[in-house]
């Protein structure tokens, strides 16, 4: 049996996913919902495991990095140890960066789910799932494949009209609902302001107006 090196590697790759496991680390504030943020399905992450960046086909709760890096937030720099050491979630607990069998184990199965942790949050829920319905990846990549026109993406319209509610929905549950900011990335995931560059395309304001533009 091997013991842990303390070289910090694996936490600055990255937060760890939730499990069904580590439930009561959230339902108990050890692990406090503003430190979370959620991967929706369909959008592109990158497997630790198997070493890949594809889009995920079930949504995955992670704990978020250090402002400006990957870095787990919980992760001390000075001593390169764990602020939750006590509390650390399943897959902390079960990797072992010179045995990955246990980890492989435990990986893909048993993830904790917005709906495990929100759906009993009366009106919260509802709007989890009007965003998830008007926000899909999976929609996007429909427009976005349908290709361009005249130099620019046919469907521009219908995805800046998406981008447009997603930013709204976040404003207003902070501004009306009295929602901390830190919160929206685990309720609504990521902003896709920001992840819409999975679809090779930018993000611009230009004489006022918003447009999306190919990376190439």
């Amino acid at each position: 049996m091997t013991t842990c090196q303390r070289c910090g590697a694996c936490c600055e790759k990255g937060g760890p996913a939730l499990h069904q496991e580590d439930r009561y680390l959230v339902d108990g504030g050890r692990v406090p919902a503003s430190a979370l943020f959620t991967i929706r399905c369909g959008e592109l992450a990158r497997d630790n495991v198997k070493g890949t960046l594809s889009p995920v086909t079930h949504e995955i709760i992670k704990i978020k990095g250090k402002p400006g890096r990957w870095t787990c937030l919980f992760f001390e720099d000075a001593t390169k140890g764990c602020g939750i050491y006590a509390d650390r979630p399943l897959e902390c607990r079960a990797l072992n960066c010179r045995d990955t069998r246990q980890i492989e184990r435990v990986y893909q199965h048993t993830r904790l789910t917005r709906k495990d942790l929100l759906s009993g949050i009366e009106g919260l829920w509802d709007l989890i799932v009007d965003h998830e319905t008007r926000c899909r990846y999976k929609e996007i990549r429909r427009l976005m494949d349908q290709g361009k026109g005249k130099g620019r993406l046919k469907q521009e319209a219908a995805i800046l009209e998406i981008l447009r509610y997603d930013h709204q929905i976040r404003a207003l549950t902070a501004q009306k609902g009295g929602m901390e900011p830190q919160m929206l990335d685990f309720i609504f995931g990521r902003p896709l302001s920001r992840t819409i560059g999975m679809f090779d395309v930018e993000l611009v304001k230009r004489k006022g107006k918003f447009r999306l533009v190919p990376r190439f």
